[in-house]
C-alpha cells in the first residue's frame, strides 16, 4: 500500500514530565492518540468514508423511490454506507500495520512494555476516532440525503425513535468497524494482506451468502458486521437479528477478537 502510517514526534510515554515513573494507561492512551492524529492517512482515510458515504448518499436520495414509506426511503439514503465503510477499515488496519512496517512498534513495546495495557489505549483511540467520524458521516448522510429527496417522497423524520436510533446506530457500527479492523492488522501485521481480509469478511463473503440457500440465510443472520448493520434497519428484517441485538453481536465478536489478539501478541515478538 501507498498509504502508510509514519510517526514522527510523538513523545513516548515516560518521557519529558512523566520521565521517572511507569507509563500510566492514559499516557498510552495519549501516546497513541499523537501517533494516529499527526499522519496525513488518517485524515484521508476518515474524509474517504465520508465523501464515498455522504456522496452515494446524495445520489441516492435524489433518485429515492417516492411511492416508498420513509422507512425504506433511509435504507436508500444509506446505501452507500458498505462503500464508506471500506475506508473506516483502512484507517484500523493502518493504526496496527503501519508500526510493523516501519520498525517503530519496537520502540512503541519499549515505551509501553505491558502489551495488554497499550492494545487497549490503542483499540480505545481507535474506536473514539471512528465513533465519533461515524455519526458525523451518518448524519450527514442522513441530512444531505434528505435535502436531496423529491417533494413526494417519504421523508424519514428523526423524530421518529426508530430513525434516530437507524442514524445513531450507524455511526456506533462504523465505531466498532474500525476496531474490529486494527484486531485483523494486529494478527497479520501486513496492510496488503490485512486490508483484503477486511474487504473480504465485511463486503465480499456477505454478498455470496445469497447463492448458498438455507446456509447463506443462516450467516448471514450471524456473520459478525452483517449483524452490525441490521442497527440500520428502521423495522427489523425477518431472518435476521432485531437491530440492537445484532449491533451488540457485532461488538461482543470485536471484542472477543481483541482479546484473543491480545493474548497472542503477549507471547510472540514484536
Amino acid at each position: 500500500m501507498a498509504t502508510t502510517m509514519t510517526h514522527t514526534g510523538a513523545a513516548a510515554p515516560g518521557s519529558g514530565g512523566t520521565a521517572g515513573r511507569k507509563a500510566r494507561f492514559l499516557d498510552a492512551v495519549a501516546f497513541e492518540w499523537i501517533k494516529i492524529s499527526t499522519v496525513r492517512s488518517t485524515w484521508w482515510t476518515l474524509l474517504a468514508a465520508a465523501v464515498i458515504t455522504v456522496g452515494i448518499g446524495a445520489f441516492a436520495g435524489s433518485t429515492a423511490d417516492t411511492s416508498r414509506e420513509p422507512q425504506f426511503v433511509l435504507q436508500e439514503i444509506f446505501v452507500g454506507l458498505p462503500m464508506g465503510q471500506l475506508a473506516i477499515c483502512l484507517f484500523g488496519v493502518l493504526a496496527a500495520t503501519s508500526e510493523y512496517g516501519t520498525g517503530s512498534i519496537r520502540s512503541t513495546f519499549t515505551a509501553v512494555p505491558k502489551r495488554p495495557r497499550l492494545l487497549a489505549a490503542k483499540a480505545l483511540v481507535v474506536f473514539a476516532v471512528s465513533l465519533v467520524t461515524g455519526l458525523l458521516i451518518s448524519f450527514a448522510t442522513y441530512a444531505v440525503g434528505s435535502l436531496t429527496l423529491g417533494s413526494a417522497a417519504g421523508r424519514p423524520e428523526l423524530s421518529d425513535g426508530a430513525v434516530l436510533r437507524a442514524v445513531v446506530g450507524g455511526g456506533c457500527y462504523l465505531g466498532v468497524l474500525g476496531v474490529f479492523a486494527l484486531a485483523v492488522g494486529l494478527v497479520l501485521r501486513a496492510s496488503a494482506g490485512a486490508i483484503t481480509a477486511c474487504v473480504s469478511l465485511t463486503f465480499i463473503l456477505p454478498l455470496m451468502f445469497g447463492a448458498l440457500g438455507s446456509l447463506g440465510k443462516l450467516l448471514s443472520k450471524w456473520w459478525p458486521s452483517e449483524a452490525g448493520q441490521q442497527v440500520l434497519r428502521v423495522v427489523p428484517v425477518e431472518g435476521h437479528l432485531a437491530p440492537l441485538a445484532g449491533l451488540a453481536w457485532f461488538t461482543v465478536c470485536t471484542l472477543a477478537a481483541l482479546a484473543l489478539v491480545t493474548s497472542r501478541v503477549t507471547r510472540r515478538d514484536a
